[in-house]
């Protein structure tokens, strides 16, 4: 996953936000900088919320996410949009990620669009659940197959907290079963372990002819 542009709207500290960050193949890595309060950890925290959600709770809690700057949120809405590419079959596919979060009667909802090549996925909460329920998987999967969010924090993380994830000892066990799931080894390994039941029944069958194929042979001179 390259992570190319990101905005937000009514975010946080964050009334709008509007910024590219894409990078050429000589200097691929973005640095923020800023004092403290300038909203670096804010930003990382628009990413994340844009790829996996913000699991808003209740009003509170949107109120609490909601711009402090804007005194009548009525009828307002958070937003979050993303935009990044990924490898597909050794093809480099764009992904644009909108999600928008309002107040209806009190209740926070959540609305959400993917568009990648001609193709889109998108659902809400007035979206029929079975439909919903296939715009939500797509989108999960195409988001877990660029960047699972047990990772995320390993590669979207504030430099303060950098020597917490170092002590992590779980960090290399959960990269490499993430690697694993997000390649595709688990298939090859799955299917390895079937071609070893395979070769291995294939020599007890083996073995069991030549047994019988021994006693018929002494059987056809017994006979002679």
């Amino acid at each position: 996953m390259l992570i190319q542009h990101i905005h937000a709207e009514n975010y946080k500290t964050y009334l709008a936000l509007d910024l590219d960050i894409s990078v050429r193949n000589e200097r691929p890595i973005v640095l923020i900088g800023g004092m403290n309060g300038g909203g670096k950890t804010t930003l990382f925290d628009a990413i994340y919320g844009a790829l996996y959600g913000l699991k808003i709770k209740n009003e509170r809690h949107f109120r609490e996410v909601f711009n402090s700057g804007v005194k009548d949120i009525e009828g307002k809405t958070i937003v979050l949009e993303i935009t990044f590419t990924g490898m597909v079959i050794n093809n480099i596919v764009p992904y644009k990620l909108k999600r928008t979060y309002a107040l209806i009667k009190g209740k926070p909802v959540e609305n959400v669009t993917m568009n990648f090549g001609a193709n889109t996925f998108s659902y809400g909460p007035f979206t029929p659940p079975r439909e919903k329920s296939f715009s939500e998987t797509a989108i999960n999967r195409i988001i877990n197959a660029n960047l699972p969010s047990e990772l995320s924090n390993y590669f979207l993380f504030d430099a303060m907290k950098t020597s917490e994830l170092v002590k992590d000892e779980k960090i290399n066990t959960l990269i490499k079963e993430n690697i694993k799931q997000v390649m595709g080894f688990n298939k090859y390994e799955q299917l390895e372990a079937i071609s070893r039941e395979m070769l291995k029944n294939a020599k007890a069958n083996r073995l069991d002819n030549e047994k019988k194929r021994k006693e018929y042979n002494k059987l056809q001179a017994d006979k002679n």
